[in-house]
């Protein structure tokens, strides 16, 4: 058996770094040492953030083992993306030194709290809870960690973040220790791991109820002054319940302690979902107590049950033809758009849950990721004319289905599988539905299925965001039309792929005029469509009608709307207009629904700026710079996120890094007019005037016919409005 090394944390001294840089890493100080290595303090020279990198001791570079536990922390770890487990983001060797860089957690070890003490209760529960809910992740990806102990979770402001995955073990995967040989830390292992047998997902649980045993005593359930001995008592000896050592432990938080410290696998948890509703019972019990001691007032009423969240995963294909991909894009897109329109629904939006297309992520990962309670899954096969359609509505707290069912039908009856996989999941929801609900639930867009597949095709194209995808998506809609000259989603959609091209600085105003027919002729053949209203309001906007805008703008965006491009436009064009107190409040709800869309929350930014509510601003600006760093982090390519981040540390008066990340801007997309225009911006923010108007002036000479009001208002370039070649460019702000 082989223990692992306590870390001590030493005080800060300034010690000079064993490498200057290590891959793209500049170290600074050491944050703490052991005998397999050092972890330092770094500086990412690529993304504006500090991480830990653990360097691994020099006498262990070249051992093949220390090496494979390195890396074996870092393929367990790396594959986790959970709040209250510590991030990798890469492992590898520069100069012969072994490394592992890590997300730098501000906090202190569980270990170095109960050098102080026991936990209050409440909050012992709390912390256990958040392990909890990292090992039914850590547990659903098929890994065990089989070291939980209080070196090894670091108390932080948001919550517990487990460490150290050096001994994890994942399904699937060789077989690191063989049975008989004892891994793990003498008093936190459960008694299969004391006996040399194959530790489990229970056995983590128990090793969370030694360290939850302890947060509630100030002592460990079991003892032993030599390994054999510590070895007899996990195996032989029952501790004594919390109560006993803490008499603030109620009953229910004795119960589930001593369940999880049951000498038989069987008879413990047998999954970390299981543990997690039984903590939430005894957290709300511990608070409900409380409350009863300090109350002085009645009792408020029950407040009213929140609309249920839910996300629609985009359907498998379970074939090979193109076509059927389309098939099952067009399914799930619009059961999103249908369910969302229902009033007691909040629904993910479609671009929300695109990046998480294909990948096999357990469904509270998804969850926690798309901030929703229930997950859409389905899947679709064709033969010939026939489809079988399989779908699932599920839980997200535990992972169960609350509803499947299996549709077989032909491919004309496509539309009515989906209303009534839509009506299916209402009804499993217990969501009350209006009588126009139930109408638009019950009416399919087209009943011809060629202009349909066209329609989804060209959708598809348009959420590519590149030129020749939007011209291709035109062709596919004006052959839509022209199959069914009554499709008004088809015309809505073409006008806004229209717009879009100078949204997107592809194109001048005038494409726009070919538009309006479009969204007219949509909103003849359906008056309420809100694409329809909101291409029209664009095409005011872009057409110099600020009323129009905001008349067409409040019809596709009624109080109720979730929906995130609505919601984004409506709250954009009342900032450009000048109308940033009506903007804020719609802002801040399309923030709320959508709090991982950086364009909104950018948006908010600028609102609350001529608002002048300076606090918010640096609020919010902190927090778009975490969104956009860890964007980056999983999309690299992604030069629009990378330019918005620019100006973002500009605000932040991050002089170096705002110059760097504006400069790979540039120079990933150096014809693109939008990001020179915000190349412009960031230049402006940090006074620098002269680059500023280079790129404004490269701007405008890539897109001359882009609407120009805006760039006279926008507070980015509030520095310029009277420099005199602003003033030439564009005219008087």
């Amino acid at each position: 058996m082989r223990s692992r090394p306590r870390v001590h944390y030493p005080a800060r001294v300034t010690v000079a770094p064993p490498f200057p840089t290590l891959s793209h890493y500049r170290l600074l100080e050491p944050l703490g040492s052991g005998a397999m290595g050092e972890v330092w303090l770094a500086e990412d020279l690529e993304l504006p953030r500090k991480v830990a990198i653990k360097l691994l001791a020099r006498h262990l570079a070249e051992d093949r083992d220390a090496i494979e536990r390195l890396l074996r922390e870092a393929r367990a770890a790396a594959s986790i993306d959970h709040p209250n487990v510590v991030t990798v983001f890469e492992a590898g060797s520069a100069a012969g030194q072994p490394y592992l860089v890590m997300q730098r957690v501000e906090g202190e070890t569980l270990e170095r709290r109960l050098a102080r003490g026991a936990m209050p209760v409440a909050e012992a529960i709390a912390m256990a809870r958040g392990i909890a809910d990292a090992l039914a992740e850590v547990h659903a990806l098929g890994i065990v960690h089989r070291d939980l102990k209080p070196s090894n979770i670091m108390l932080t402001a948001r919550g517990p973040k487990v460490l150290d995955f050096g001994i994890a073990a994942a399904r699937g995967a060789a077989q690191l220790t063989q049975v008989g040989l004892v891994v793990g830390t003498p008093l936190f292992m459960s008694p299969e791991q004391v006996q040399g047998l194959p530790p489990d997902n229970r056995s983590d649980l128990w090793s969370l109820g030694v360290v939850l045993y302890q947060a509630l005593t100030g002592a460990a359930p079991f003892s032993g002054t030599h390994l054999a001995a510590i070895g007899q008592s996990i195996l032989h000896e029952r501790p004594a319940k919390p109560s006993e050592r803490n008499g603030s432990v109620p009953p229910g938080v004795d119960a589930l302690v001593m369940k999880l410290l049951r000498k038989e696998p069987d008879h413990r948890y047998s999954r970390a979902e299981d543990l997690i509703a039984d903590l939430a019972t005894c957290l709300q019990s511990t608070e409900d107590a409380l409350d009863t001691r300090t109350m002085t007032t009645a009792p408020a009423t029950p407040a009213a049950r929140p609309a249920p969240r839910l996300a629609v995963l985009y359907f498998e294909v379970l074939s090979a033809d193109a076509d059927d991909a389309f098939l099952a894009d067009g399914l799930t897109e619009d059961l999103i758009v249908d369910l969302a329109r229902v009033e007691s629904l909040r629904v993910a939006a479609r671009g929300e849950v695109r990046p998480f297309r294909g990948r096999d992520l357990p469904p509270r990962t998804l969850a926690r990721e798309l901030n929703v309670d229930y997950i859409v899954q389905g899947s679709v096969r064709r033969a010939g004319q026939r489809a079988r359609i399989s779908a699932q509505l599920v839980r997200a707290s535990d992972g169960h289905a609350t509803w499947a069912e299996r549709f077989d039908r032909s491919l004309e009856d496509l539309f009515d599988v989906q209303a009534e996989v839509s009506r299916r999941i209402v009804e499993a929801l217990q969501v009350s539905l209006r009588p126009a609900e139930r109408e638009m639930l019950e009416r399919a867009p087209t009943r011809n299925r060629e202009a349909y597949a066209l329609y989804l095709r060209a959708r598809t194209l348009l959420d590519e965001n590149r030129r020749d995808a939007n011209l291709r998506a035109e062709q596919c809609l004006r052959d839509a039309i022209a199959l069914d000259p009554e499709f008004a989603l088809a015309y809505a959609l073409l006008a806004r792929g229209l717009t879009n091209r100078v949204s997107s600085w592809w194109a001048g105003p005038e494409i726009v005029q070919t538009a309006r027919p479009l969204a007219l002729k949509a909103l003849e053949l359906d008056p309420e469509l809100p694409e329809a209203h909101l291409a029209l309001g664009l095409i005011c906007r872009f057409t110099g009608d600020p009323e129009g805008l905001i008349r067409e703008i409040e019809k596709a965006a009624p109080p109720d709307t979730t929906d995130r491009e609505i919601l984004h436009w409506a709250g954009l064009s009342y900032v450009t207009q000048g109308l940033p107190e009506r903007a804020i409040a719609v802002l801040e709800r399309a923030h709320r629904l959508h709090p991982r869309h950086y364009r909104i929350l950018s948006t908010l930014i600028d609102c609350n700026m001529l608002l002048k509510r300076d606090t918010e601003v640096e609020r919010l600006l902190r927090e778009l710079r975490d969104m956009l760093v860890e964007i980056l982090d999983h999309q690299p390519e992604n030069y629009d996120a990378r330019i918005i981040l620019a100006i973002n540390l500009a605000q932040l008066g991050e002089r170096a890094a705002a110059t760097s990340q504006a400069e790979r801007a540039i120079a990933s997309a150096p014809d693109d007019g939008r990001v020179r225009y915000n190349a412009a911006c960031t230049f402006a923010h940090m006074g620098d005037s002269e680059r500023a108007i280079e790129e404004l002036r490269a701007s405008l000479r890539l897109t001359p016919d882009h609407p120009t009001d805006w760039m006279r208002r926008d507070p980015d370039l509030l520095v310029l409005h009277d420099h005199p070649e602003f003033i030439r460019l564009l005219g008087e702000s």
